[in-house]
């Protein structure tokens, strides 16, 4: 019984042991048969190695290499095998888009050339239609071919009015021809009474020295005074201002005076009444705010009315606290106002006018969703104006939702130039660019520098002041407080240099600015024009001086024929007796000139309570942005 109870144990460690001794032969031999391939791979490969002492051997072993060379310029696939037609697309995918990049660059250039075409096309049409015009004319006296003239003539103007839409098109302006108006069709006699212009705003514009219209006046106010829709275009200068800030204030104080002279008095209002204006004026610089407000705040005064600039740069409590004072007008630059409301600060339902002032501007500037934003909070069914010195194809999409079936009021074309100011296109090297620089701003007339950034503006002024020429700048990078202290300067004569970011180029209306320089060309035409409208305002004289260097010439020629401008180009050096010309009577030197504290005067005309938002603030741009 004992062994027949140990049998099955010793049957199965017998099974084990079997088990495990065949399993350690099979490893053993597969142990064995991988040594003798590593064994075998490194007895050939230390044959081979032996072989190449070999000459013979050597001797085979290049012949057979040279039967098969390698192209080094030729791509080779990945050495694993992935099929034969298979390689990395790494090095296509790069030159793919490295041949994208080229080709979108050549279209480019292509469309430059396009546009250059274009506009020398469109200049020799003009002259070969105006003579067409006059043969046509000599031609029409003979009675026997009138009805084949009239034929010729219907022809002729529709396949030019085909071409001029195409060239619109193509230039991206959305003045129709048809609305393009002469000067010469309006009278320089006409009074802002004769227009319907309420008695209260001609007293205050006789006072302020203003009695006969301008000609973008007489042509929109009688359409605005009645509460139409205004698209109008008007050269810089050409008083715009103060075509839209008559109409406004006029329709308000007809729609809202019982509600005016209600809201006078704000302590018995409840606080927790959210303000609600009934104008807006949207503007894209805070220059721009400030000289708008200059012209309607007297206006307003006339009935009691209130406004209040918005901006950023200052503190928001200082313009949410004017706004709960009763303020009925409302100038702004998009962001602050955008941001106001979120804040709760204002609402902008019970708005009724509502005008955009240089809306091309505040579309380069970004500024074109936040203006839309805004137009869709307003009453639907308010009146709304447009105006500007340059109106192109980005705001087609703000004129064509929010300003329908406006009248379209265009006084001159938009490259028209004023009569009263000349161009001078001058060639310099860079050596002398800033000699000549300087001896355009030695003279006493006021003038202003542009640059085309902000260190260029201030390295500019603070060079000027060390060599004895007063001088501030107006550029971005300064506060609110800095750029009302150096503008307010240069406005009292203070300072008669002023050099200047393109924050500068729109909405600084100066008298006497007899002098406008470009110390480079800038980037595209509507730029220029603007530039160049701060001199020779309201029939004033005064002189654009552009700077161009050697590599600046076929950039620049483009865009002063696209810009309108003839001028002929000259070299100049510092000795040229052409800037003696210009400059005129040198002013004496001023050896350590510091910058004197301007004059506080109290703006007229504004009503209890109306102050300007200048405190120092942290922001410093129209809004949150900050371009110029």
């Amino acid at each position: 019984m004992p062994h027949t109870y140990h049998a099955a144990p010793a049957q199965k460690r017998g099974a084990k042991n079997t088990q495990n001794t065949r399993s350690k032969s099979v490893y053993a031999k597969n142990v064995h048969t991988k040594n003798v391939k590593n064994k075998n791979a490194k007895n050939s490969k230390n044959s081979q190695v032996y072989d190449a002492y070999d000459p013979r051997v050597r001797e085979s072993h290049n012949a057979n290499k040279s039967t098969k060379k390698r192209n080094p310029f030729e791509y080779q696939g990945s050495h694993k095998n992935y099929g034969s037609h298979h390689e990395s697309n790494s090095r296509r995918e790069r030159n793919r888009k490295a041949e994208k990049a080229r080709q979108k660059a050549r279209e480019k250039a292509l469309r430059y050339e396009e546009v250059a075409i274009a506009d020398a096309e469109q200049d020799f049409a003009k002259h070969n239609i105006a003579k067409d015009n006059i043969n046509k004319n000599n031609v029409a006296k003979h009675n026997v071919d009138k009805s084949h003239n009239a034929k010729q003539n219907s022809a002729i103007s529709l396949h030019s009015t085909s071409k001029k839409q195409k060239q619109d098109s193509h230039n991206a302006t959305i003045i129709p021809d048809s609305a393009i108006e002469s000067r010469e069709n309006y009278r320089d006699d006409v009074t802002f009474a004769q227009l319907g212009v309420p008695e209260p705003l001609v007293e205050v514009l006789r006072a302020d020295g203003k009695t006969t219209a301008f000609p973008i006046q007489q042509a929109t106010l009688p359409d605005s005074l009645r509460g139409a829709n205004i698209l109008g275009r008007g050269r810089t200068g050409s008083g715009k201002t103060l075509a839209f800030s008559i109409p406004l204030v006029a329709r308000l104080a007809e729609n809202f005076v019982d509600l005016i002279h209600s809201g006078k008095n704000h302590k018995s209002r409840e606080l927790s009444d959210i303000p609600a204006p009934r104008a807006i004026i949207l503007a894209p610089t805070r220059e721009l705010v400030h000289q708008i407000d200059d012209v309607i705040a007297p206006l307003a005064a006339a009935y009691g009315m209130r406004t209040v600039t918005v901006y950023g740069g200052v503190r928001y409590q200082r313009q949410i606290s004017q706004l709960k004072q009763g303020a009925q007008i409302v100038l702004a630059c998009p962001g602050r106002l955008e941001d106001l409301l979120r804040q709760g600060a204002l609402t902008l339902e019970k708005v009724m006018v509502s005008v955009l002032d240089e809306a091309d501007e505040m579309a380069d500037m970004g500024f074109l969703p936040a203006v839309t934003r805004l137009l869709e909070q307003v009453a639907p069914d308010g009146q709304r104006m447009l105006f500007s010195a340059t109106l192109d194809k980005q705001v087609s999409t703000l004129v064509e939702r929010f300003l329908p079936n406006a009248v379209v009021h265009a006084v001159d074309d938009a490259d028209s130039q004023v009569d009263t100011m000349t161009h001078h296109i001058f060639a310099v090297s860079a050596g002398d660019k800033y000699e000549v620089l300087r001896k355009l701003a030695s003279g006493q007339k006021r003038a202003i520098f542009f640059t085309r950034t902000k260190y260029q503006a201030k390295n500019m002024a603070k060079k000027f002041v060390q060599q004895g020429i007063p001088a501030v700048d107006l550029q971005g990078n300064l506060s609110q407080n800095q750029r009302d202290r150096h503008l307010a300067v240069f406005a009292e004569g203070l300072v008669r240099v002023l050099v200047a970011t393109d924050v500068a180029a729109r909405g600084i209306d100066i008298s006497d600015v007899a002098l406008v320089v470009q110390t480079e060309p800038p980037e595209d035409p509507k730029s220029f024009l603007h530039r160049s409208g701060r001199t020779a305002r309201a029939g004033e004289e005064g002189d654009v001086v552009t700077l161009v260097l050697p590599n600046q010439k076929r950039a620049a020629h483009m865009m002063l024929r696209r810009a309108g401008i003839h001028a002929k180009a000259e070299d100049v050096n510092p000795a040229s007796p052409i800037l003696d010309e210009i400059v005129g009577e040198a002013a004496e030197l001023q050896e350590g000139w510091s910058m004197p504290e301007p004059e506080q005067q109290k703006r007229k005309g504004r009503g209890r309570g109306h102050r300007r938002g200048s405190d120092r603030g942290r922001g410093r741009g129209c809004g949150r942005f900050d371009r110029a």
